[in-house]
């Protein structure tokens, strides 16, 4: 494939890619490793597919070196990455095709879980390992970018940016390229190949792009975990407060004989209405449920999506100021309703909800992210 790309390109695409798929922390290589150094290399190029998201399972076999695809029902995406260096000379390249049925499961669903995905290797593969990491993250993303219907399938530029994208820019920013010296009898001969589709300077801008992505969606969902706090505590206080609306509610009712003053009885009339505090209850239950799910997102350490991210934040944010104005709309009723309960039945009642608070596991203001 000719390379005759631009750097906009470039950038547009991994913008493109980014807000699909997300962006991933760097691969944890060491790990990825182990197996491959103990002779499992079918578990290191699992491990290499977990990480993209791809829970499938290798059928792995080996070919010689010198191994080229001839004719297959299968579709192998790319035989052999290496580009030769400036002299037109290249070491011994490092094969790794990957078969791509047309029936291949759509990404997410159940029958992707342990499909089997066919790998040859060349068996020189031992010798460079983060050059073999590189060259299987980039043939695999062609199996997700399969498994997503996605229009730059077969796209080479793409799957080198999409492997980048989900952990594995660093490692190939070491295995792309591999170099090697012979003694020759009056001098060293060094001959370097690169793997890979991007050129030296596209590859730093693309490198330099998903590293920025990368940071700033970092500084964002810290940004994000800072606000849960001031979201929980308000979460709590509405929580509270129509806990109170409703006790102070039973109280009134079980105490007919109350006094009620003129300019509140048409309130108190209000608030006997069925569906009265049901819209209360509805946004406090909308706002638990979205807090426990971004809790658990920005538990997560390792996959930022960036629209996704600054949707939320935005969300959090617009949230936590509704939660304010529907507490300052109850509390005002609770106000009116507090005439008329004794000081003592008041406390009986906070201390009714922090014991309930506990039965139910919900987690108090005390229970900040750090």
């Amino acid at each position: 494939m000719h390379n005759k790309i631009d750097n906009k390109y470039i950038g547009n695409a991994i913008d493109e890619l980014s807000n699909l798929l997300g962006v991933r922390e760097e691969a944890p290589t060491k790990m990825i490793l182990k197996p491959f150094q103990h002779g499992k290399i079918g578990e290191s190029i699992e491990a290499i597919a977990n990480y993209l998201g791809l829970p499938v399972a290798v059928n792995l076999s080996y070919v010689p070196s010198t191994y080229r695809q001839g004719n297959s029902e299968n579709r192998f995406e790319s035989s052999d990455l290496a580009t030769k260096d400036s002299t037109g000379r290249g070491v011994e390249g490092i094969t790794a095709q990957v078969s791509i049925p047309s029936f291949i499961p759509l990404y997410g669903a159940s029958k992707l879980q342990n499909f089997t995905v066919n790998v040859k290797i060349s068996d020189n593969c031992r010798k460079y390992p983060q050059t073999f990491v590189t060259i299987m993250a980039h043939e695999l993303s062609h199996i997700l970018l399969h498994s997503l219907r996605h229009k730059e399938k077969n796209n080479e530029f793409y799957a080198d940016l999409t492997a980048m994208i989900l952990g594995f820019s660093k490692v190939t920013w070491i295995g792309r390229k591999v170099v090697e010296t012979r003694k020759k009898l009056f001098s060293i001969e060094t001959l370097t190949t690169t793997y890979g589709y991007l050129k030296d300077e596209q590859f730093n801008f693309a490198y330099d792009k998903i590293i920025e992505i990368r940071k700033n969606s970092i500084n964002l969902k810290k940004k994000l975990r800072k606000m849960l706090p001031a979201y929980r505590e308000q979460l709590y206080s509405c929580r509270k407060e129509l806990f109170r609306f409703e006790k102070y509610m039973e109280y009134l009712d079980e105490n007919k004989n109350r006094a009620i003053r003129k300019e509140d009885t048409p309130k108190i009339i209000l608030f006997h209405k069925p569906d009265y505090a049901d819209e209360f209850t509805a946004i406090i239950r909308i706002n638990e449920e979205r807090l426990e799910a971004t809790n658990a997102f920005c538990a997560s350490p390792i996959h930022y999506t960036p629209m996704k991210l600054n949707s939320l934040y935005e969300e959090i944010r617009t949230s936590i100021h509704d939660l304010r104005e529907q507490f300052d709309l109850l509390h005002k009723d609770v106000w009116i309703l507090r005439k008329y309960v004794g000081t003592h039945h008041r406390n009986i009642v906070d201390r009714q909800f922090i014991l309930q608070d506990k039965q139910d596991k919900i987690v108090g203001p005390e229970s900040y992210l750090h």
